[in-house]
């Protein structure tokens, strides 16, 4: 069976790899609608054409997973941890959680438990979406 960090890992090559062609469309939509000095620095918003993404972490326990990473977006660390579920002989990505902005992962945001996070020091973008 694949290891959770082999899965991640390849989901991180294949992601950089979709980004990386989409990038020209991406300079033809921004050339269409940015202006100057904008388009000086429509690089800045492209998606990564490199993984720059370390695996720090993994855990696995009966079929379900957690891998945290830190990936270099522009100038900023951010780390991302993903849930995986066990699906025949490799994973599946079952939910994404961002480390809390507001209190740096550690749960406490002015010697208190942190709002934001609840508590736990990550949160879903997807719920906080909804």
């Amino acid at each position: 069976m694949t290891t959770p960090q082999q899965f991640l890992e390849s989901f991180l090559q294949e992601k950089t790899a979709a980004w990386k062609e989409a990038r020209p469309h991406l300079t033809a939509v921004y050339t269409k609608y940015f202006g100057e000095p904008l388009l000086q620095h429509a690089d800045y918003f492209m998606p990564s054409d490199k993984v720059r993404a370390v695996v720090e972490d993994v855990r696995q326990s009966d079929g379900v997973a957690s891998a945290v990473i830190r990936e270099r977006i522009k100038s900023a660390g951010i780390r991302t941890r993903y849930r995986l579920a066990a699906s025949g002989e490799s994973w599946r990505i079952i939910g994404i959680d961002r480390e809390c902005v507001m209190c740096g992962g550690t749960g406490q945001s002015s010697g208190a438990r942190c709002e934001h996070c609840d508590g736990d020091g990550w949160h879903e973008p997807i719920r906080d979406a909804a």
